[in-house]
């Protein structure tokens, strides 16, 4: 079990993770190979790269919730001193949403369209906490549900009842029912407008200012990023592109598909400037290419890039980059 005393500045350092998908009769998909990093109290992690790079696998490894063709091939996950790769399924059970909780992609999937929403922030709570006083359990709802900014009273209603933005703060309170110290946001901001994300993003960076959260963020969103993070992981193809701070990220990267992410953001000093575009697609993970993954649409390729996948290099004590160039310059 989790010592509860001393809590260490570091809460999570994630060692050469590897994880596969296993179809019966075709090779195994490596979703993700030799990721490391380091996740602080109080810090946001970003966690970007395209579809299909392996993020959402990433996260739901933390917490042991992979789908059934999901396995863990290699590596550690080391949680205020603990290897939650070791655990049994019942102490794993008592660091899911105690400790470490999610925010799931896509609210109206993942809330249940027949309960009610307090029904189900309920269950996260009393499944991790034993309360058997009616009372205080409503009391907690409706205190989370006012924490993220909905009525208290409406915790009778269904899922449907609300917007898509009320949805999204309903899964915020869910993932803080039972204090953790880490939140995994897994696209936060999919598919609501402009404004309701403004609003998502601005109660988020409250709340974890307010209550300490160390927070890991998934998104496509470069902007939430430089927003709202301390530090940046970018991946590709599965693997570590860059990690680094933010500011290193945003004004030095060395990787080209960093680079190339950047330039398809738009500037707002000069508006009439077209974006760039990566051509080509992101690797299938059961039949990748040989050499370095971002080979084949990589401006910078040479002829290293296909035959051998680089290794991480340290450019800074602070910033790590999986690139040849890096090691020759």
């Amino acid at each position: 079990m989790i010592n509860d005393t001393n809590i260490p500045s570091t809460l999570m350092e994630v060692n050469h993770l590897s994880i596969d998908y296993v179809t019966p009769g075709r090779p195994p998909a490596h979703a993700v190979e030799d990721v490391t990093l380091t996740l602080r109290e109080g810090e946001v992690l970003g966690l970007v790269g395209e579809s299909g790079c392996g993020k959402t696998t990433l996260m739901l490894s933390l917490m042991r919730l992979l789908p059934a063709a999901g396995r863990i091939v290699g590596g550690e996950v080391n949680f205020m001193g603990t290897d939650l790769l070791n655990l049994s399924e019942t102490d794993i059970a008592d660091v899911r949403w105690k400790r470490i909780s999610m925010i799931f992609q896509g609210a109206m999937n993942a809330l249940n369209p027949v309960r009610t929403v307090g029904d189900q922030i309920s269950e996260a709570i009393t499944q991790h906490i034993p309360m058997n006083d009616k009372t205080a359990l409503d009391n907690r709802v409706g205190e989370l549900l006012d924490l993220v900014g909905i009525a208290p009273h409406r915790k009778v209603e269904y899922p449907h009842q609300y917007s898509g933005g009320m949805r999204q703060r309903a899964m915020i309170a869910m993932a803080l029912a039972c204090t953790p110290q880490v939140v995994i946001a897994d696209e936060p901001t999919t598919a609501l407008d402009v404004m309701i994300q403004a609003q998502i993003l601005e109660l988020l960076q409250t709340l974890q200012q307010k209550l300490g959260l160390a927070i890991i963020l998934v998104t496509h969103d470069l902007g939430l990023v430089a927003e709202m993070c301390d530090s940046v992981l970018v991946m590709y193809g599965g693997v570590t592109a860059e990690y680094s701070d933010v500011d290193t990220i945003f004004n030095e990267p060395k990787h080209p598909y960093t680079q190339e992410l950047l330039k398809a953001f738009p500037d707002l000093s000069n508006p009439r400037e077209t974006l760039a575009s990566i051509p080509g697609y992101p690797p299938r993970l059961d039949a990748l290419p040989p050499g370095c993954r971002f080979a084949p649409r990589c401006p910078a390729v040479f002829d290293r890039c296909h035959v051998e996948q680089p290794d991480i290099h340290a450019v800074t004590p602070t910033h790590y980059t999986s690139c040849h160039l890096v090691e020759n310059s």
